[in-house]
């Protein structure tokens, strides 16, 4: 009540002044603090209390009014005045958590409250503060997912991959960054810098984000042009400490060091939208022969013609880098030692072009996003007689038409798409062709206190010669059963065709071997979920709580598996990773989350507390999937068929609290032991037993961070991560990181504060 008295307080000063015109024309886009197009935002007149015009599907707004100040308000933001001269208005997020704006479950605008399916949120301060070297880093973060070796999953639907073929889908800005011969997430030509936010959907989301996305979706998104200019500029630097045990110091007691400079700018010149990101690392690691030096630029141009509802543009990004890869430890005591004294290095080079357009035309939006993807990784490893050589070229292209009628609450999704992989490599023994067809259709309506959504999807895939397609389907519910409580439902279907990876690699990793498996069959999964989320208030603390029972179960599961699989002959003796179908599976479990945002005593305080239960066991364990091998007796426990590299328990946790310009962030994350490995692995590579006796896969990691703003633009931080120095393992034969240590400081000149 008082900021609306405010606001007409203001306009009658504005009002008084009095105007040289009787007639104002306001035209222009409108869009939230992620620079996601709002839609329905209402301006409304001073005076009169009329709303004279309503915001179309993608923000654009272009009418007359008699007056040059105006009200512009919407669900879930602040209100704001705003001026006939303005053509880019920013509407800021009401700190409400469960009116937390989110695009990924229908990809559109939507309350994070409404949504079907379970999704989680990562603020920009969180990746900012932390200084992460790749977007990965901040997402292990998150409550229910981890990852692995580069891959990533959620709620336990993925173990161990060792990089090919993943179940859950990664975008930036709609568009997925995946290879296209491995299916693997390119985590470092994806930006943190610019990042708005991330967003996370726990479930089987393939009917609108396609096969990769079995398991769920981390959707990245960024900044986009502004009228008014954003610049930042960061730089941390660091060491990884020694760890506790001395055999573990193979630098003769040297600590390694991190560096890592960000620099991202974005604006509106001319009416052209111009976007520029630059990302350098040089990364010793904390293992030997393992490191990361790399170089990324990006560029983009953004046009918008408000008076025809059209938005063009492309984005491009090249990424330079040489880096060396860690496999398997030398025995528990060498942790840190990799087990083949020949290093791996590579020498990759990444290239995107992404131009993209989108036009408003009534009630119609149309959207269509393209991509080139060039991938060449050269290894430089002469003394390897296998060459792991490997480059790519992924041509990708999506149209998408939405459609909402004028007084209804529909909303109709439908989309084509067709994407090309050429993969000449070494690596994959030669060339192959992937190929991919999609078109899909999804509806969701909003009654007074109901949502529904459906959704399906046809899906075509041809690798060479071999060709295959399947339908998948989605449904959910939400209602708002009373104030602040809503309860979803969920029911989504998902497939995944092996990739050019898991069907053609043939390579030596150090001391074994990686196989083909030309005969793997395509994976399907179902994912069902009920949950239930709960706005609370307690005195000026706004709490979230939510509650997720899930159940995954999968046909023909897809697993990399360690063991004797080749010849038994010199170098290897067959010994090595194959990826195989493993028959049907299910993962169950249940989730809940508490998150927290609001001011005690001065003090702002952010952050989360979850913990995440799933039992994961294999339906068809004695079925052969090689040779004579089931996944029993490649198992290293069969106590109840738990499945591999998954834990039962994980609890993560986060707290931000802020004081005048003082800001202290705490992290803690607690893994239950991985009960069941390769079996392989505890015969063949020294420490694996002893690893796994020691229950090392159980751990408590403790994350700081300390920051002071000593002026508007000027940011500092300390960020510790394993604080205590734990030793610990996140798949057998490969130590995780002992704690490390980095310095940040950062300038942001942001003109629209």
């Amino acid at each position: 009540m008082l900021k609306r008295l405010f606001l007409q307080g203001m306009l009658m000063v504005f009002t008084i002044v009095g105007y040289s015109q009787s007639t104002f024309e306001f035209e222009g886009v409108i869009k939230n603090s992620s620079n996601e197009s709002i839609i329905g935002a209402q301006f409304i007149h001073p005076q009169t209390q009329r709303i004279l015009f309503i915001s179309s599907e993608s923000g654009f707004f272009n009418f007359n009014a008699d007056t040059n100040i105006l009200i512009v308000q919407q669900m879930g933001y602040e209100s704001q005045l705003v001026n006939s001269q303005d053509q880019w208005i920013v509407l800021n997020e009401q700190s409400d958590i469960l009116n937390t704006i989110v695009i990924s479950e229908n990809k559109r605008s939507s309350q994070l409250k409404k949504a079907t399916i379970s999704m989680s949120i990562i603020r920009p301060d969180l990746i900012q503060n932390t200084a992460p070297t790749n977007v990965s880093e901040s997402i292990e973060r998150i409550n229910a997912v981890q990852v692995v070796d580069n891959q990533p999953t959620i709620r336990g639907g993925s173990g161990w991959s060792y990089g090919a073929g993943s179940r859950v889908g990664v975008l930036v800005d709609g568009v997925p960054l995946l290879s296209g011969d491995a299916g693997f997430p390119l985590w470092s030509f994806m930006p943190t810098e610019g990042v708005s936010g991330v967003e996370i959907i726990k479930g089987a989301s393939s009917v609108v984000y396609g096969s990769s996305a079995l398991n769920g979706i981390i959707h990245i998104k960024t900044r986009k042009p502004n009228s008014k200019p954003f610049t930042q500029l960061s730089l941390s630097s660091g060491f990884y400490d020694l760890p506790q045990r001395k055999s573990l110091h193979y630098r003769n007691g040297k600590r390694n060091k991190i560096s890592n400079l960000t620099a991202y700018h974005t604006g509106v010149y001319k009416g052209l939208g111009v976007t520029l990101g630059v990302n350098l690392l040089d990364d010793e690691s904390y293992k030997m022969s393992d490191f990361d030096r790399r170089g990324r630029v990006s560029f983009g141009l953004r046009k918008t013609v408000a008076k025809h509802n059209l938005v063009y543009g492309i984005n491009t990004s090249y990424q330079d880098g040489k880096s060396g890869s860690f496999l398997l430890w030398e025995s528990l005591d060498l942790g840190y030692t990799i087990s083949d004294s020949i290093p791996t290095i590579s020498l990759t080079s990444r290239i995107s072009i992404d131009p993209f357009v989108k036009w408003q035309k009534g009630q119609f939006s149309h959207t269509l996003n393209t991509r080139y993807l060039g991938i060449n990784n050269d290894v430089d490893n002469v003394d390897n007689a296998m060459d792991q050589s490997n480059k790519s070229d992924l041509l990708f292209a999506e149209y998408q038409v939405n459609y909402s009628p004028k007084n209804s609450k529909l909303n109709v999704i439908g989309g084509i798409l067709a994407s090309n992989t050429n993969s000449n490599s070494p690596l994959y023994s030669g060339k192959h062709t992937s190929e991919n067809f999609a078109s899909y259709i999804q509806l969701d309506h909003q009654w007074k206190k109901l949502k529904a959504l459906a959704g399906a999807r046809y899906e075509h895939f041809i690798l060479d010669n071999r060709s295959e397609g399947k339908p998948v389907f989605r449904a959910g519910l939400n209602y708002e059963a009373a104030k602040y409580t809503f309860i979803r439902s969920s029911f989504g279907q998902g497939y995944r065709f092996p990739s050019i990876a898991e069907s053609f690699i043939l390579t030596s990793a150090g001391p074994v071997s990686v196989y083909p498996s030309q005969n793997l069959v395509s994976e399907t999964g179902t994912n069902l979920e009920l949950g239930i989320q709960q706005g609370l208030r307690v005195k000026n603390l706004k709490l979230m709580l939510d509650i997720a029972i899930f159940q995954m179960k999968f046909e023909n599961m897809m697993e990399f598996t360690f063991g004797q699989w080749g010849p038994i002959e010199p170098p290897t003796y067959g010994i090595g990773f194959k990826t195989l179908n493993t028959g049907k599976t299910s993962v169950q479990g249940v989730e809940s989350n508490v998150l927290f945002d609001g001011v005690i005593r001065g003090v702002k305080l952010q952050g989360f507390v979850g913990y995440t239960h799933s039992v994961s066991r294999a339906l068809e364990p004695n079925k052969v999937i090689e040779q004579s091998a089931t996944y029993r007796n490649t198992s290293s426990d069969t106590t109840n068929d738990v499945l591999k590299y998954r834990p039962q328990h994980l609890i993560k946790a986060d707290l931000m609290a802020t004081y005048n310009n003082w800001h202290i962030g705490f992290g803690v994350t607690y893994q239950s032991s991985v009960q069941n490995i390769d079996g392989a692995f505890l015969v063949l590579v020294p420490g694996v037993q002893e690893s796994q006796d020691q229950n090392l896969s159980e751990y408590i990691l403790l994350n700081s961070r300390i920051g002071y703003r000593f002026s508007p633009y000027w940011d500092t931080n300390i960020i510790i991560n394993n604080l205590s120095n734990r030793e610990y393992t996140i798949r057998p034969a490969d130590l995780a990181s002992p704690r490390s240590v980095r310095f940040q400081i950062t300038y942001t000149l942001d003109k629209s504060k």
